[in-house]
């Protein structure tokens, strides 16, 4: 079996993109799984964009395969059309995990089902009809496209909605996105040729740099990505309080919603007077003898727990609206920050005096890192 020189060329060059978009795909489910246990949400976005990388490079690899190896007329149209249908899917499989009710609050989510839906039209297509030169079947890409369209949308709302490192992050991830779509616009014109071969050839290669480009600005995105918080995370911290139980001093305390003097005033009557209402309650939990208590209920307000572990006697209060995950992790992260922050002092922490208490002043820049402010 004979393969033109050309041919050979565009096929080894596609496996460039092929093995980097494989290892990133595999980069974007590790990172996922990194942060898993966190249980936020909104890190499905990492398995949207893997997914979507994975069908956008085999899609065309199959009709590449198909194009400069197959001989058999039958295998050919089948894999072929495999490939066809895989890169149609790509923006079906980013699409499938932002249908969630998780991302309701920035997108219209019975819209995206509709548009997914409609993206199965090509696909369809794909399979029944008798050529894919057909003009139903060109028109039917108008539904990926408009699905493409809605995905890109999607994450330029997300990047409105999110703040520090996050957004910094989601930006790559939409430029890359916008750029790989462009390669799989090129793929679709090269798959249906209907250029002459010498320009079909030129386009073939501006769309391999294409998607090259796309998956470095991709990977610059997922490099590194930090936890995914709700939406709503920054607007449901009210306060925080670090408090040694042992004689109930309170070492540290910082008021989150500082726009709202009234919910710190609201907030100090709910809890007798604030700090010291505070204290009474870490006395109740400290003196259960049944498991460690995590959170609490006081009115419209939640209050959550974090024990320390280096000293075991300091314990982290989170005053919040809402029972959101990014509050439980939020929380976390200053319990680990501190104890590393503060580690030599903590050791002799009875004693501390109050002098040397403005030293945990200091933290407040740490929290402006740990809120994403910086």
């Amino acid at each position: 079996m004979q393969i033109e020189y050309g041919k050979e060329l565009q096929f080894l060059a596609y496996l460039v993109p092929v093995i980097m978009g494989i290892q990133l795909t595999i980069y974007f489910y590790y990172q996922y799984k990194k942060l898993e246990d966190e249980e936020l949400p909104l890190n499905k976005v990492l398995l949207a964009f893997g997914s979507f990388i994975l069908f956008i490079v085999f899609g065309p690899l199959f009709i590449q395969i198909a194009r400069n190896f197959i001989v058999d007329e039958k295998i050919y149209e089948i894999i072929y059309r495999f490939g066809w249908a895989l890169a149609f899917f790509s923006s079906i499989a980013f699409s499938s995990f932002i249908v969630r009710e998780d991302f309701s609050l920035i997108i219209n989510i019975k819209f995206a089902k509709i548009l997914a839906i409609l993206n199965f039209i090509p696909i369809l297509c794909v399979i029944i009809l008798p050529s894919l030169r057909s003009p139903i079947f060109i028109g039917s890409i108008l539904f990926v496209v408009l699905n493409g369209l809605y995905i890109i949308r999607f994450q330029v709302i997300l990047v409105q909605k999110s703040v520090g490192k996050i957004r910094r992050k989601i930006k790559f991830f939409l430029i890359g996105t916008i750029i790989s779509l462009f390669a799989l616009v090129f793929a679709t014109i090269v798959g249906l040729q209907i250029l002459p071969p010498i320009i079909n050839e030129l386009v073939y290669f501006i769309g391999i740099f294409d998607l090259l480009i796309g998956f470095i600005i991709m990977y610059l995105a997922v490099y590194n990505f930090p936890p995914f918080y709700e939406f709503e995370w920054r607007e449901n911290l009210f306060k925080l309080f670090i408090i040694n139980h042992q004689n109930y001093k309170t070492l540290y305390s910082l008021d989150l919603n500082q726009d709202s003097h009234f919910i710190s005033e609201d907030i100090d009557r709910v809890f007798s007077k604030g700090i010291s209402g505070i204290e009474k309650i870490i006395a109740l939990i400290t003196n259960s003898k049944t498991e460690k208590i995590n959170k609490i209920q006081q009115d419209e307000y939640l209050i959550l727990f974090e024990y320390g572990l280096n000293p075991s006697s300091l314990i982290y209060i989170f005053i919040i609206k809402e029972d959101l995950f990014s509050s439980i992790h939020l929380l976390r992260s200053v319990r680990m920050h501190f104890e590393s922050f503060f580690k030599e002092i903590l050791l002799n922490l009875d004693d501390i005096d109050e002098i040397q208490k403005q030293l945990f002043l200091s933290f407040n820049k740490m929290m402006d890192i740990i809120l994403q402010k910086g």
